[in-house]
């Protein structure tokens, strides 16, 4: 449950709830409606006082000017909407003016700073934005993030300044950041929304995880092509190499998922089973996978770690693969000029109008609340990964 303040806005008189609205900048914003919570008594005396002091009325709705705030505890807040508020209690001494929108997306332990503070040159997206992009897509990000040790890139000026990579926690970090030690590094461990907020609020926009977990005994918890075309305007060869893996993997009878890597390229995940195969054992079916792709069509892929030798080609990075090496989360917004997401995808998007200027954080958070949720089955694929027979197939010809 969380708990936030709100200003009365409105009493409806059919369903007898009352309208409740917070502030951004000089905007009223509606969030949604109570009725539950409010003693018998509670509940006359506020009606009375709508009645007396409303600013004007029509059939449905007794209309308020800010004035009355009220404490509300609610389970969520989606799509701007509270989600089962219930009464809590009257605030008699609060300035309306202080219930404010960044208040209300802020968690408990997170306070939202500079929230109007602009974060790209070209685009119509602040802080506040970006809180709520991360608040309302968190039940989809946090999973990928869970006991994963954090690599962000901040960008402390949004767009407009130096960005810098950040895996050391840093001194100032609350206490409730939960953290993990691995090479003299005291890494950043994302477990929970309050952490998510605080590092959002730090505009921290590209999260960054390794293959496996901090429980994992080194071994990786997916493996993950990378297709990397020489530039975004070379998209349609990750297309086209996406669309060539795919057939590999169906005829192996693999579960694979697919993300655009908000960047320029697509990514390819197997997820595998926790604690079960070590990285040396992915390499041989990745390297595999890698130089059958190479002879399907050589003029169109290559695994030259050089660019300056790939000659245009798209680059398969199997050997990036490999433990303390990490790749951009599912649901990260990246670093460019378009804020664009590293967004999964459904295998039937893969078309060759496909682009990463598609999915924007609004877009992305429209085709969740769709339920267009590519990633939903992931995590119960792990334990169904028929990989280790492919493996096996694969180890003895290798003999």
């Amino acid at each position: 449950m969380y708990t936030a303040s709100f200003f009365i806005s409105n009493y409806h008189k059919k369903t007898e709830s009352f309208g409740v609205s917070v502030r951004l900048n000089k905007e009223i914003i509606a969030v949604g409606s109570f009725k539950k919570g409010l003693k018998e008594e509670e509940k006359t005396a506020l009606l009375d006082i709508i009645k007396e002091h409303y600013k004007d009325q029509d059939e449905d709705f007794y209309h308020m000017d800010p004035g009355i705030c009220v404490e509300l505890h609610f389970a969520s807040f989606k799509n701007q909407k509270l989600i089962n508020p219930v009464f809590s209690k009257f605030l008699f001494n609060q300035n309306w003016q202080e219930c404010t929108l960044e208040h209300l997306l802020a968690s408990d332990s997170t306070t939202v700073t500079h929230p109007d503070k602009p974060l790209f040159p070209d685009l119509n997206i602040t802080k506040l934005d970006y809180i709520f992009y991360l608040k309302e897509v968190s039940p989809y990000f946090l999973p990928f993030l869970k006991n994963r040790l954090l690599t962000t890139i901040r960008f402390p000026h949004g767009m407009f300044g130096e960005s810098f990579y950040q895996k050391q926690c840093p001194d100032y970090a609350p206490t409730f950041i939960e953290t993990y030690r691995k090479e003299d590094i005291e890494y950043i461990v994302c477990n929970n929304i309050e952490t998510l907020l605080w590092l959002g609020n730090q505009l921290a926009f590209e999260f960054h995880i390794p293959f496996e977990t901090i429980y994992s005994n080194s071994m990786p918890s997916e493996i993950v092509f990378d297709l990397d075309p020489p530039s975004s305007n070379h998209f349609h060869m990750a297309i086209e190499a996406a669309k060539v893996l795919q057939k590999i993997l169906d005829r192996l009878q693999l579960l694979s998922f697919l993300k655009i890597s908000g960047n320029k390229g697509i990514q390819v995940y197997l997820p595998l089973p926790e604690k079960t195969f070590s990285y040396e054992e992915v390499r041989l079916f990745t390297e595999f996978i890698a130089h059958y792709m190479i002879e399907e069509k050589p003029e169109l892929f290559t695994i030259e770690r050089l660019k300056k030798n790939r000659k245009n080609r798209l680059y398969i990075d199997y050997i990036q693969h490999s433990e303390g090496k990490t790749i951009i989360s599912p649901y990260s917004i990246r670093g460019n000029k378009g804020g664009y997401v590293a967004c999964p995808i459904e295998w039937k998007e893969l078309t060759n109008n496909l682009h990463p200027s598609q999915f924007s954080m609004t877009v992305v958070l429209q085709r969740l609340e769709k339920g267009i949720n590519p990633f939903s089955t992931y995590f119960e694929a792990k334990e169904k990964q028929p990989f280790r027979q492919v493996l096996d197939v694969l180890t003895k010809t290798q003999k």
